[in-house]
């Protein structure tokens, strides 16, 4: 039996055959690449989930990384405001007591660590009254301390533990800090007027 040559209009619609196939296979390959992704992606939901439940389902434990994460935010955006000279980092501050980390110790360390900056931004500022300097150093610091603890909650957010005592214990920090920048300010000054 003899095959016959494609005639003209057989072989246009052979070419034309040739894409819609191609098309087919890509369009496969495409759904297949979308189903592996989206497996990929949940896959790696799945296990952040589960790195963050590790790191903050442990009661007191998980509650300390917490802090951790919000001191290191708060001290990082006041460092890179006035200088890491005289920083707290986190490597100076590894394998502390047990209370360390809780709201009074680690606001204690915040503002510390914020205020040890006042004599250098006095000498800097030299030319400001002392109230000026004084108002101006806590407007910096505060600022500062506002953008780190926003990032710090942010993190904390995203991670899906800002909630319960993590919450109550970066909420009760934040306030300690805003008593102690106050009574930093009343100590320089005497108590504001009302």
């Amino acid at each position: 039996m003899a095959i016959s040559p494609l005639t003209g209009s057989q072989s246009s619609a052979a070419s034309q055959l040739e894409p819609q196939v191609k098309n087919s296979e890509k369009t496969e390959q495409s759904a297949t690449q979308a189903d592996y992704s989206s497996s990929r992606a949940e896959l790696k939901a799945q296990l952040n989930q589960g790195i963050v439940q590790a790191m903050f389902d442990g009661g007191k434990q998980g509650d300390d990384k917490a802090m951790n994460i919000l001191y290191s935010e708060i001290m990082a955006t006041i460092n890179a405001e006035l200088g890491e000279a005289h920083a707290l980092t986190p490597g100076k501050v590894a394998n502390q007591a047990d209370d360390y980390w809780s709201p009074e110790n680690t606001a204690g360390r915040i503002a510390e660590g914020a205020l040890g900056f006042f004599e250098i931004f006095q000498k800097q500022n030299s030319k400001l009254s002392e109230e000026e300097q004084v108002d101006k150093f806590l407007s910096v610091i505060t600022k500062s301390i506002d953008k780190g603890y926003s990032q710090a909650t942010n993190i904390l957010e995203g991670l899906k533990v800002f909630d319960g005592s993590i919450k109550s214990n970066a909420e009760q920090t934040r306030s300690i800090i805003d008593d102690k920048l106050a009574a930093f300010r009343e100590a320089k000054l005497g108590p504001a007027e009302e």
